[in-house]
């Protein structure tokens, strides 16, 4: 039995054959060719229009970023402040600010913008498949492929090379939008979900009309058709069940290494059950072209920038707190970036690749640069590392960086903005101090920034030494135009308990740092800076419920500036999770 049939036509001749028109009511015959309905261009009515909605989705995003930047340009020049034009966009960055909580299964929604797109491919999906009747052929002779059936299994192949798309580093939706990789895992994982479930609606249809017919058993033995379908459904559900959000970050080693295993089997699989029917092996040749290029690049710039590894020192930091100082070499990066690190001579975990945010900034003579990592021992990687230096001076070896990605996207730059906010949460500095560090060393040529707020929590003194002296010099690094207040909040006690919000009490106080008990109340702090400020620009990292409570208390002012409210006519927000 061939997996796939043979002699392979690359183009599948559209022309219909096989019919017997005489068993056909006048009716019956007047819809088989009909546009929506048809078998021989169902590729061209579904799975194209599946193609044209993401691209013009994508465009849309584009043209909504490059308009952010034209408006930054207008703003930085004096040019004139267009009351609508910060009216609009202040809605728009609501959607983008705005995040929800779901307390029965403490789950953080994505920022509304994010849902709004989720929400809309679930609707164009089941719009496209369910809207035209009819779902199976009243008559057997019209075909053996239920209407049904044939249009989503072309929508879920149109949603392919977007979903990988959404999920590698380097990407065209990256470059076109200015969104950074881990920020579209949201849509690689629900354009995989609505991929799935239009697998499910191509393949139980078809099962339905087998057993209907009669055939169902003569069709697993005489076609490849069958088989080769469960082959490709068995590893996609596996993909799909295991990246459902407890399990991945529970067993998340576990996960990465079956999830490119499972993907493998799964395309091999689906590759062979399309058997190049009309366009279908086209969408595998656009998923290998993404796929690939954005390997070849990655691959390529590691090779360059780090060669077979750069010398790296690996220390304790404090209480489960790791320190890797990397030796940069031809290594670039921008404050805010994060990396993916692979460290040499660490048994199995040589072959794993964790992110982790550049905790240092660039110096001016790139020999002399240092990447600084700060890593909390969690698991795996960490949990290894933190074995390996434990009780020890240090541990010399040899690393490989991925990278850099991400980092902070604003179309105006932070030394434009009248007041910087800077809101860290534990490890979350590592992402707040480099831009902070940066910012301040900016400070004699912004003269348009007139405060600076660093707030950083962690649970107490021991996790803060590892940044403290950098931290106090900063504090110092003010000018007569600009002010920078440092604010360090300890969220545990000497006896190990949490300290609630209204604990909050300063424990000791020097020029321009303040040592507080008790966690910073993000919000508040927020709306006090919108409340004195013309344009306000907020950076934030740290746990779920920090960055909750930051993000919404940022929406509200943006309704604020949509209303006319206030004197500020700029908020702009910026956020790095703890993972993705």
């Amino acid at each position: 039995m061939y997996w796939i049939d043979k002699p392979i036509v690359w183009h599948m001749s559209r022309v219909p054959a096989g019919y017997d028109f005489d068993a056909m009511t006048e009716y019956e015959r007047g819809i088989l060719f009909t546009k929506w309905r048809s078998w021989w261009s169902a590729d061209l009515d579904y799975a194209q229009t599946t193609v044209i909605f993401f691209c013009t989705a994508i465009l849309a995003s584009a043209l909504l970023n490059v308009l952010g930047w034209v408006r930054a340009h207008d703003l930085s020049v004096g040019g004139p402040r267009v009351t609508l034009w910060n009216k609009t966009t202040a809605l728009l960055r609501y959607t983008t600010s705005r995040q929800f909580y779901f307390r029965p299964t403490n789950w953080y929604t994505p920022p509304l913008a994010a849902v709004i797109g989720v929400s809309a491919l679930a609707i164009f999906t089941l719009a496209l498949t369910l809207a035209v009747r009819p779902y199976y052929w009243p008559n057997h002779a019209m075909g053996m492929s239920p209407p049904i059936a044939t249009r989503s299994g072309w929508i879920s192949l149109a949603i392919m090379p977007f979903m990988i798309a959404f999920s590698t580093k380097i990407n065209f939706v990256t470059i076109l939008t200015g969104t950074s990789h881990e920020k579209l895992q949201v849509f690689h994982r629900w354009a995989a979900f609505f991929m799935y479930i239009t697998s499910l609606v191509h393949t139980f249809p078809f099962i339905v009309n087998m057993i209907k017919m009669g055939m169902m058993e003569a069709m697993w033995k005489e076609t490849s058709l069958y088989w080769t379908g469960v082959a490709a459904l068995v590893p996609q559900t596996w993909l799909i069940a295991m990246s459902w959000g407890p399990i991945r970050s529970r067993y998340y080693e576990f996960f990465k290494k079956m999830h490119f295993i499972a993907a493998g089997f799964f395309m091999a699989a689906l590759f062979c059950h399309v058997d190049w029917i009309f366009t279908s092996w086209h969408y595998f040749y656009a998923t290998a072209a993404i796929y690939t290029l954005a390997w070849l690049i990655r691959v390529i710039r590691t090779l360059y920038r780090t060669g077979l590894g750069l010398r790296a020192t690996i220390e304790d930091a404090g209480p489960d707190l790791i320190r890797i100082s990397i030796t940069a070499g031809r290594f670039k990066w921008y404050p805010g970036q994060h990396v993916f690190i692979r460290i040499l001579g660490l048994n199995v975990h040589t072959f794993t690749s964790h992110p982790f945010t550049i905790a240092s900034v660039a110096a001016a003579d790139k020999a002399d640069s240092n990447v600084e990592l700060v890593l909390r021992s969690r698991g795996g990687l960490t949990r290894a590392l933190q074995r390996r230096v434990a009780g020890k001076a240090g541990w010399s070896t040899r690393v490989v960086l991925d990278g850099p990605y991400g980092g902070l996207h604003s179309p105006r730059t932070l030394e434009k903005y009248e007041r910087v906010v800077f809101l860290g949460g534990g490890t979350g500095a590592t992402f707040t101090l480099p831009i902070f560090a940066d910012l301040i060393d900016k400070l004699k040529s912004a003269p348009a920034v007139k405060q600076i707020d660093f707030v950083v929590a962690v649970p107490d003194v021991d996790n803060f030494a590892w940044m403290q002296s950098q931290v106090a010099s900063l504090a110092n690094g003010g000018t007569a135009e600009t002010t920078v207040n440092v604010r360090v909040h300890y969220t545990r006690t000497e006896s190990d308990k949490d300290v609630k919000d209204s604990e909050s009490e300063v424990v000791e106080a020097s020029a321009g740092l303040v040592s507080l008990y008790g966690r910073p109340i993000t919000g508040e702090i927020v709306r006090e800076a919108h409340a004195n400020a013309s344009s306000v620009a907020v950076i934030a990292c740290g746990p779920d419920s920090f960055l909750y409570d930051t993000r919404n208390a940022v929406a509200d002012c943006e309704l604020d500036i949509a209303d006319g409210f206030g004197v500020c006519k700029d908020l702009f927000l910026h956020t790095e999770n703890y993972s993705w």
